[in-house]
């Protein structure tokens, strides 16, 4: 039987270029060769694409060379660069770039142009939820429970007072299009809200700021689906008294799955579907497929939906896991929702002829 030959794209240029590398070593580990070839396709730090390695050691040793076209026109594939630019043919692909140039919506866009099936979610679901103000501002407009929060543009006047007019301390500011923790930080006072903000600009050209709840758990649940759609467990993930870091997220290059975490978090029953039903609600209404984590934050017995990530690290695998959907039964689902989207997708026109010329 044929294989079905999987482009899983990874790296770019992101300040989560490392955590993609890790998630996507992961998948070709983890899929089922039986049914697939997986053909990594690594973009560098500053926009190459090459053809990588099949295994993540071998990708430490000698960061990929071989250099590929990828052109926006249906059906021409890859070409891969040099005398004879030889074609490299995908069914489908597996876009697993965190963050930036990824999840954002850019890189379905491409897919979309030279007409390739992909996973996950398209163009609009990626590029609202990258967006945390564009994300909050839906989650508002359908009265989801949010914390207080502001937004900024890098330059913009009277930021600090009007935070600290309508925001109490302690606060957190974050970029508005990044995760993985990278540029985030907790301010109590002026100095530091200063301090924050200026590392914040350094990554994005607009912030959210938002009122911080101390001592709060964090909550996430995951969604498997498109139009049926599974909630995973829940999970709390140990963060202690402040947000995990970038290095506490992803030590020891285990990705997600290395962070501290309790499965099934800890509470009620009650609490636990509300929770899986608002994961729902919010995955449909940004419309989303494939796969997403949807992040909570949890106190005094209330929920507050914090961000939603299209791209989880390690694909929130350990989530679904204990309930009998291991990584390479996972990646199957993924791969054959992304193929349905893609026959849903071709069954509607996209010309219509008409003589005007």
């Amino acid at each position: 039987m044929k294989k079905t030959r999987v482009g899983i794209i990874f790296g770019s240029r992101s300040v989560e270029h490392e955590v993609s590398v890790i998630t996507a070593y992961q998948v070709i580990e983890a899929i089922d060769k039986e049914k697939y070839e997986p053909i990594p396709i690594y973009i560098t730090k500053d926009g190459k694409w090459m053809l990588g390695p099949c295994n993540i050691e071998a990708f430490k040793k000698e960061i990929p060379n071989r250099e590929i076209i990828f052109p926006p026109i249906p059906k021409a594939g890859l070409i891969k660069k040099g005398i004879f630019h030889k074609r490299i043919d995908i069914d489908i692909a597996f876009p697993l770039v965190h963050g930036t140039y990824g999840e954002d919506g850019t890189l379905q866009g491409l897919l979309e142009l030279a007409d390739i099936p992909y996973v996950g979610s398209g163009v609009l679901g990626s590029s609202l939820c990258m967006d945390k103000i564009a994300s909050k501002k839906i989650f508002k407009s359908l009265s989801f429970p949010i914390v207080d929060w502001l937004c900024f543009e890098r330059g913009e006047k009277g930021m600090i007072e009007d935070i600290e007019k309508n925001l109490s301390y302690p606060v957190i500011v974050k970029p508005s299009n990044l995760g993985s923790s990278i540029g985030v930080n907790t301010s109590s006072n002026k100095d530091e809200l200063i301090f924050a903000l200026d590392v914040c600009f350094e990554y994005s050209q607009k912030a959210i700021v938002e009122k911080a709840l101390l001592e709060s758990r964090e909550i996430n649940c995951a969604i498997l689906g498109d139009k049926e759609v599974i909630p995973s467990l829940l999970e709390e993930v140990m963060k202690g008294d402040k947000f995990l870091t970038y290095s506490e997220k992803y030590r020891k290059g285990k990705g997600m799955k290395g962070a501290g975490r309790i499965i099934p978090a800890e509470i009620d029953d009650e609490l636990t579907k509300k929770i899986q039903a608002l994961s729902i609600e919010a995955f449909r209404a940004c419309s989303l497929s494939g796969i997403a984590r949807i992040d909570f934050l949890l106190k005094d017995g209330e929920i507050y939906i914090n961000e939603i990530n299209t791209i989880p690290g390690s694909l929130s695998f350990y989530l679904f896991k204990p309930m009998g959907i291991d990584f390479k039964e996972l990646i199957t689902r993924l791969i054959d929702i992304g193929f349905s989207e893609y026959k849903r997708k071709k069954e509607v026109k996209y010309s219509y002829e008409l003589s005007i010329f």
